[in-house]
Formats: structure tokens, sequence, C-alpha cells
């Protein structure tokens, strides 16, 4: 009886998908940044309508990511999120506040503001923009990422916990630095950048050039799971 038992069990191992031990992060314009961890990519206020109110532009056709792949929008303007660039990715699915997934196919919204995509947690966090605007906690790998979208309060921006790398616009960038606070980031990037490079920056946020890529491996320095 042992024998036979220990058969499945090795069969399960030998099909067991690996983990991904690096995430890949792409800025592709505007607040869209493409989250890549294995068979798994989180899109972050992708598809946008390129060159929308004077913003970035980029090739919607070229954002070609792998596998299953969830878009994450914070809000329904349309230099974050075309509806129309959506409906046209059949196999996609969405997350985002109601004014961005009630005109949505329900089988493609993933509800709630706590949600699992493969090895990624995904938490939004109301703030002040638009009357449901969502910035977003996630967590991949014992690393945290925090996008803070088109807010420009402050308060925004959680303590806790730790945020690994924060994607933040110019704006609220220094609204945080002039208002003295500190939060515990490794790392911020600014994101949603004027095209003509007018924007103020505070600090020590990273200006990345539109299209830069960088990596994130996976620690065991934070387990934790959102709820």
């Amino acid at each position: 009886m042992r024998v036979r038992c220990a058969i499945p069990f090795v069969l399960l191992l030998l099909h067991a998908p690996a983990v991904a031990q690096q995430l890949d992060v792409v800025l592709v314009g505007n607040a869209g940044v493409s989250l890549t961890a294995g068979e798994t990519t989180l899109l972050i206020d992708l598809p946008y309508e390129s060159g929308a109110f004077g913003y970035m532009h980029y090739d919607a056709d070229g954002l070609v990511p792998c596998c299953d792949v969830v878009s994450v929008i914070t809000h329904h303007h349309r230099d974050h999120i075309d509806r129309d660039l959506f409906r046209s990715r059949d196999s996609w699915r969405i997350v985002g506040p109601p004014s961005v997934v009630d005109a949505l196919p329900p089988g493609r919204v993933l509800a709630g503001d706590s949600v699992t995509v493969g090895p990624f947690s995904i938490v939004a966090v109301p703030t002040g923009h638009t009357d449901d605007h969502r910035s977003y906690r996630v967590r991949w790998g014992g690393r945290v990422l925090f996008f803070t979208g088109d807010t420009d309060d402050p308060a925004g921006v959680p303590d806790e916990p730790a945020i690994d790398v924060l994607f933040i616009t110019p704006w609220l960038n220094c609204a945080l630095f002039e208002s003295g606070r500190r939060t515990p980031t490794a790392r911020s990037v600014l994101y949603h950048l004027r095209t003509d490079g007018s924007d103020r920056v505070c600090g020590t946020a990273e200006v990345l050039s539109q299209g830069a890529r960088f990596t994130l491996s996976r620690t065991n320095e934070r387990t934790g799971v959102d709820r």
C-alpha cells in the first residue's frame, strides 16, 4: 500500500509549477507598469489610451504580456484605462473600482478589494482623486510594491507595511517630501511623468525613462498575507 501511495505523490511533484524567483518590472508609460512573475502578468493602469490628455504615447498593439493577464486599474480616466482596448483582449481579466468595471463583462472582472492572482496578492486602498479612486498594494515573493495612482493626498501613502518599491507621481512625491513625512520605503520611482520633462523632482525619487526595466528577487524577510 505504501508503494502505491508514493507513486502519485512523486508524479505530483514532477508536475508542480516552478515558483518564479524573479519579478520583471517594466515602465510602459504614464502610470502603466507591467509586472511579470512566471506565468502571471499584472498590468497596472494598462491598457490606457495612448497620448490621452497630452501624456505618453505607447504601442498598445505591442503590449503582449505572457500567459495569465490581469489589468489592475486605479480609476476610470482615459490616461489610465481604455475599455475598448481591454475588451479586445479576450483572455484578460480586470481589477478596479466600480466606475471602471461596471460597464465590462462580469465574467472578466475579479470582484473585491482584496484578490489573489497567481503569486500576487493585491489590495485596493481607497484614496482621493475621483469618487472611487484606488491605490494598490501588491505583494509578491515577500516584496511589497505600492502604486499611488493619481491621488494627491500624502495620507494615502501608508507607513506600514514597509514598501520595497513605491511608484508615485511627481506631485504626490513633492507633497509627501514637503510635508516632512518619511515612509519606510526602500525605493521610490516616479511615474506618470510629463513628456516635456517639466515635472518637479523632490528628494531621492528616481526618474526612469519610458520603457525602463528592472527586476526584483524573492525574499523571505516578510511573509505577511493581506486580508
